[in-house]
């Protein structure tokens, strides 16, 4: 009768096992969720790479930011003249000194301007270079967003995505 019961939770064991696993590979058990630290590295990653004057503009739209599929050209344009005017402000400065901060981080007086419309104020950055904000950022996917606030009025901002 001993072994008959160590038997059965043998096979319960490998049957529960194998239960999680089909959960893990259908995303249903673990999905992967990023943490403060991934969206710093995504954050610092863009930085890095608008910093560097030898990498086309165009290049940055399409590895690091995350866009609709179909761009018309106008769009296009406009965004990648926002990210060559990000650029030249990120070149201006010395990276090592940037700080990278999180929506909570940058307390009330820097954020209460910002109409978050539903978004997770946990994918909410900020870069920041001697106690100045440079710009904020949406990071999803491990990728920005977006980086573009503009004004709803009210003296309210918030986030365009594209």
């Amino acid at each position: 009768m001993k072994t008959s019961l160590t038997g059965m939770k043998i096979k319960l064991k490998l049957v529960l096992l194998m239960f999680i696993g089909c959960l893990v590979s259908q995303g249903l058990f673990a999905q992967e969720q990023q943490t403060p630290n991934d969206y710093v590295v995504v954050l610092k990653r863009f930085v890095q790479r608008l910093h560097d004057p030898d990498l086309a503009t165009d290049i940055i739209l399409s590895q690091d930011l995350i866009t609709s599929k179909k761009l018309d050209e106008d769009l296009q344009d406009y965004l990648l003249a926002s990210i060559d005017e990000i650029r030249i402000n990120v070149q201006s400065k010395d990276i090592n000194q940037l700080e990278y901060l999180s929506f909570a981080q940058a307390g009330r007086k820097e954020t209460s301007d910002i109409d978050l419309e539903g978004i997770d104020p946990q994918q909410v950055y900020f870069v920041k270079y001697l106690k100045r904000f440079v710009f904020a950022a949406v990071i999803r996917d491990k990728k920005i967003a977006s980086f573009t606030l503009v004004s709803k009025g009210n003296n309210k901002a918030h986030f365009v995505f594209y």
